[in-house]
C-alpha cells in the first residue's frame, strides 16, 4: 500500500504541475486579451475624440449659421417695414396726394427762360446722304444731305 500511496502523491505532483501548467497558459492567454483589449480600448477611445471634434466643428458652424440667418432675418424684417412705410399713404404730406395746381414759380414758364434768336434750327442725321462726285474725305463737308 505504500506504493500506491506514492504513485498517488506522484501523480497528484503531476496533476499539480498540469494544473500550474494550464495556469500559467491562463494567465498569458489573459494577459494577451488584456492587450488586445487596451489596443481596442485605444482605438475606440482615438476615433471617438475624433468624433468629439467634428461634433465640435458641425456645432460651431451652426452657431455661424444660425447667427447668419438671425441678420437675414433683422435685414429682411427692416426691408419689411420699409416697404410697408413706402405703401402707407403719408396722409396730408404725401406727394401722389398733392392736386396739380396752376401756381406756378417765377421764371418757370418757357416763353421766359427761351431766347429768340431768330435762327431757324433744322436737324439733319450724322452721316445720311450720299457722297459728293469726287470728294472722298470722310468729313461731314463730303456728304451732300438730301432731305
Amino acid at each position: 500500500m505504500e506504493k500506491g500511496k506514492s504513485i498517488d502523491i506522484e501523480l497528484t505532483e503531476e496533476d499539480l504541475r498540469m494544473k500550474l501548467q494550464r495556469l500559467r497558459q491562463e494567465i498569458q492567454e489573459t494577459r494577451e486579451r488584456r492587450i488586445e483589449v487596451e489596443l481596442a480600448t485605444a482605438v475606440a477611445r482615438t476615433a471617438n475624440a475624433a468624433l468629439d471634434m467634428e461634433l465640435a466643428a458641425k456645432m460651431t458652424k451652426c452657431v455661424v449659421i444660425d447667427e447668419e440667418t438671425a441678420t437675414v432675418r433683422k435685414k429682411r424684417d427692416a426691408l419689411k417695414e420699409i416697404t410697408v412705410m413706402l405703401q402707407k399713404p403719408c396722409g396730408k404730406h404725401s406727394f401722389f396726394s398733392q392736386e396739380a395746381t396752376n401756381s406756378e414759380p417765377k421764371g418757370a414758364r418757357p416763353e421766359v427762360t427761351e431766347e429768340d434768336t431768330g435762327e431757324e434750327i433744322v436737324y439733319r442725321p450724322p452721316l445720311q446722304g450720299r457722297w459728293n462726285k469726287g470728294n472722298e474725305k470722310t468729313t461731314l463737308e463730303a456728304y451732300e444731305f438730301t432731305s
